[in-house]
């Protein structure tokens, strides 16, 4: 037998589909396998999250017992206890000092093999999952069973004659494949600002925090702002987005370039106005009791938006006892994960694909190394959070000027706007219903291949996780769906990937046992 699949995007999502799949395939007698592994970077099997588009000095969001699930936690906590010298010199050695800071914190704890409290530089997974990826890939490689090409491209569209698909390249080049996985993550960055900065002195534009890589990004925020310094001009630098890339860009920049050195103040623009939260308390956990989700549970037959209506009105009674979403959390999920199992199937998928990332966007968690930052510009007065939704960006004689609709409702004002030096654009992606979505994307739709669901942040799937027969969908393409008994509204985290994946790696290895029984 040979199949010629392949993976369009080499993040996570491949990376576990790939080790369960290439292990059944080690344990048959199958012959040869040929696979193309497709991605315009050059992180393989790492993605961009944990590999250099985000560079070496950028942590976890949670901590490690929340980031990944057993037995892979275990399993990486060892290859951990025997890299973490050579994996701290190396994140020491690209960070500043905040790097040193965690290391000199942390390391009483990952000495003695303490992991699952600590929030790890990404690129130490990074790492892992890309070594545990190519031994499979060099095993089977030794025993003459699988061709692996690597094809370092962007892929502009996809194409399907009879049962063979057509993938083309940027360059014009093309490849013939049997079966596709599509895996190229979350959807692209909005475009906020495609006009050219006139004045490079006063305006600096990010258009997203890892497109060109965390790195550059960071070379050209600390060239500006050290420019301005030598000319003793202070800095303001805006963050569009109060989520997890804003705070790791506020991290970055001041880690680089010290509160005590450098004449920088902060914004975040966000339409609730609330940062995410790092500190649980226990008493208030004991004591807080999701009330409208309890009433709720006592009654037969309900729908997403009863679930969704006393989720949003129990975190609204959290937040006016001054109760944080890192101590809520935990409790409100497990309140309304406990209502899903009484909607039937239409009222599931309209949880994943309405309800869920809008409670989701209210309970935001992030460890305190990141948080600690924006405490201590609070306390030097160089911090605030502008309670609003974005409207535009334009250059003018002072820098970039941010207009806003205001959401606080003790504003005055239904509109305004604040002049920065520096706007790093933080505010998520677009819809598949976007005007600049991408050319493949734009094109598997157009060819019927994808078909947007209702979420219209991922693709409808069949029970074998097809768009259209023979191409599977992973990562954060999935969401608003349900796979087997669980419904995703959005596959961000890890925990939900590798479950995805090793899902679809079933799928796929169960398709090409089908095409040998024809």
């Amino acid at each position: 037998m040979s199949s010629k699949i392949a993976f369009i995007g080499a993040g996570i999502a491949t990376s576990y589909t790939l080790i369960p799949f290439l292990d059944n395939f080690d344990k048959e007698k199958r012959t040869f396998l040929e696979l193309y592994i497709v991605d315009k970077s050059a992180d393989f099997f790492k993605g961009m999250p944990y590999g250099d588009r985000s560079g070496k000095s950028v942590l976890l969001i949670q901590d490690l017992k929340n980031f990944i699930s057993e037995p892979h936690r275990t399993h990486f906590k060892n290859w951990l206890n025997q890299n973490v010298e050579g994996l701290a010199q190396e994140f020491t050695e690209h960070g500043g000092h905040y790097a040193l800071d965690w290391v000199k914190k942390n390391s009483p704890f990952y000495n003695k093999g303490e992991w699952d409290n600590l929030y790890i530089p990404r690129f130490f997974f990074g790492k892992y999952i890309e070594q545990e990826v190519l031994q499979r890939i060099e095993k089977l490689e030794a025993k003459n069973r699988l061709s692996i090409h690597y094809i370092k491209k962007e892929t502009v569209s996809i194409t399907k004659k009879q049962e063979e698909f057509k993938l083309v390249f940027k360059d014009g080049a093309h490849l013939l494949v049997d079966k596709v996985i599509l895996s190229i993550g979350s959807l692209p960055y909005k475009e906020l600002y495609k006009k050219p900065i006139k004045n490079d002195l006063k305006s600096l534009y990010i258009k997203e925090p890892y497109g060109v890589g965390m790195e550059e990004n960071m070379s050209q925020i600390v060239n500006f702002v050290k420019t301005r310094n030598a000319k003793k001009l202070p800095t303001k630098i805006a963050v569009l987005g109060a989520n997890a890339s804003g705070l790791e860009m506020i991290y970055k920049i001041c880690d680089k370039l010290p509160l005590e050195d450098y004449n920088t103040s902060f914004s975040t623009l966000s339409s609730h106005g609330v940062m995410p939260d790092g500190t649980f308390e226990p008493e208030k956990a004991n004591s807080f009791k999701p009330k409208h989700l309890m009433d709720l549970a006592k009654k037969e037959n309900i729908t997403a938006k009863e679930i969704s209506e006393a989720t949003h009105k129990d975190i609204d009674e959290a937040e006016a006892l001054e109760i944080g979403a890192a101590t809520s959390v935990g409790i409100i999920s497990k309140g309304f994960g406990a209502l899903l199992p009484k909607l039937g199937e239409k009222e599931l998928l309209n949880f994943a694909c309405f309800y869920g990332n809008q409670i989701g966007r209210r309970q935001r968690c992030a460890g305190n190394h990141y948080l600690s930052v924006v405490d201590e510009l609070s306390k030097r007065n160089r911090f605030q959070h502008i309670k609003g939704r974005f409207l535009q960006l334009q250059e003018n004689e002072n820098g970039l000027e941010v207009s806003y609709s205001s959401t606080d409702k003790n504003s005055e004002k239904m509109k305004d706007s604040e002049d920065f030096h520096i706007v790093v654009n933080c505010l998520g992606s677009v819809n598949l219903m976007a005007e600049d979505l991408s050319p493949l994307l734009k094109g598997l739709i157009t060819e019927g291949l994808c078909t947007p669901n209702p979420s219209q942040i991922g693709f409808h799937i069949d029970e074998k996780m097809q768009a259209s027969e023979n191409l599977f969908v992973a990562g954060p393409l999935l969401a608003g769906n349900q796979i087997e008994d669980k419904i995703f509204w959005h596959l961000e985290h890890c925990v939900r990937i590798i479950w995805s994946s090793n899902v679809l790696s079933k799928n796929l290895w169960a398709s090409l046992s089908e095409k040998v029984a024809v």
